[in-house]
């Protein structure tokens, strides 16, 4: 996966953790408008920008849902330290969806898009959930697919490179069932499968090899196919003074060889009321390296497949997250029924196995430290429910 490609996912997962990817079957999702800032800060990157999302009622079942999301994006990747300027650049991201409740069945389907200066992205989606024995279980299936461009930026205007354009097609099906177990236990199996296959490297990244007292570079090669699989499992229990804990375990693995697993403890606590709400969060993942995946090759050809993309590396990362969302205002006689607001921060920690940090001078080749580094990622959100 591109960093380009990585970090379009990350704007993707806050698009959906803001406002819910699907929505829960036999009740169509709250009326609400959110307003959105984020900042993602790590890495050598920088993004930041506001999000817009509304969801109104059109009918006792039918829900309309529409956002609207502006990154700033600047810096330089890891992977591009050492012969490439900081990049400034905006994306836009579009949504538009719809859900629809028919007794206990619940449907969704969703259309999205984004735009910089060298990728596009559009992807639709579809999602059905049905809630069954007395409610006790949902079960959902949702699929989806999206068609990408990726282009070569030029120029200190980020022009677009009209000799290069490229595209991916990308599919995904999940399965999930979320079974409530007792009173206070609650606990939810999800299943992705994904495919893709066009052009899945990045056009900026160059692979390093030896050549006599100094290295060469060349353009990565990565297979035009990949198909991912996600299995995750997640526990929740409610406990006797209102507070809830919960445990989450994510393992992934595809036919790049690339395999990691993540593990998630969260701890959510009600105050006065209910009218605050303070979340901690604490996230492991580890994951082992691509199997065309070298930190230095011995000849530009040394075979069919050769990256040095970080995402594709060995690799740790352990994050801690503090959120605390307040109410601002409650009224149940006026057209503005709630008002609150949230702020959300975490801070990374990554470390790197068997990718090198080629900016630091004096040190022999291929011995240079190994690159780890810190983000900060911050979210506050206005909301209001009507």
């Amino acid at each position: 996966m591109s960093t380009t490609q990585f970090c379009l996912r990350l704007a993707a997962i806050a698009f959906g953790c803001l406002h819910g990817v699907t929505s829960l079957a036999g009740a169509l999702p709250e009326e609400r408008a959110d307003l959105s800032w984020h900042m993602n800060d790590g890495g050598g990157v920088k993004e930041q920008g506001p999000l817009l999302f509304v969801r109104k009622n059109a009918t006792d079942d039918l829900s309309i849902n529409a956002g609207y999301q502006v990154d700033q994006i600047s810096g330089v990747s890891a992977e591009l330290f050492a012969f490439a300027a900081p990049l400034h650049d905006e994306r836009k991201q579009k949504s538009l969806g719809v859900d629809y409740l028919y007794g206990k069945t619940s449907y969704s389907a969703n259309v999205n898009s984004s735009a910089k200066s060298d990728y596009d992205s559009r992807a639709v989606s579809f999602d059905i959930s049905q809630d069954m024995f007395g409610d006790l279980t949902t079960v959902n299936f949702g699929v989806s697919k999206g068609w990408d461009s990726v282009y070569r930026a030029i120029g200190p205007g980020v022009s677009r490179d009209p000799t290069f354009h490229e595209r991916i097609d990308r599919r995904t099906w999940t399965l999930g069932v979320s079974q409530v177990l007792t009173r206070n236990l609650i606990a939810r199996y999800v299943q992705d499968v994904s495919t893709e296959s066009g052009y899945l490297q990045n056009p900026y990244h160059a692979i390093r090899y030896l050549s006599g007292s100094a290295y060469g570079i060349a353009p990565e090669i990565a297979p035009g196919t990949r198909t991912s699989t996600a299995i995750a499992l997640k526990l929740k229990y409610y406990l006797p003074w209102r507070g809830a804990v919960s445990a989450q375990y994510r393992y992934f693995y595809d036919t790049w060889k690339v395999s990691g697993s993540t593990t998630e403890l969260a701890y959510s606590q009600p105050l006065r009321h209910d009218a605050v709400v303070v979340d901690f969060t604490y996230r492991h993942y580890q994951q082992g390296h691509a199997s065309f995946y070298s930190d230095m090759f011995s000849a530009p050809n040394q075979q069919n497949y050769m990256a040095r993309e970080r995402m594709l590396a060995a690799q740790t990362n352990d994050a801690i997250g503090l959120a605390v969302s307040f109410d601002l205002y409650k009224s149940k006689h006026r057209f503005l029924h709630k008002l609150s607001g949230a702020v959300h921060y975490d801070y990374a920690m990554y470390k790197l196995k068997d990718f090198r940090d080629t900016s630091l001078q004096g040190f022999a080749m291929g011995n240079e430290p190994l690159y780890d580094y810190n983000a900060n990622v911050v979210q506050a959100t206005l909301t209001a429910w009507f």
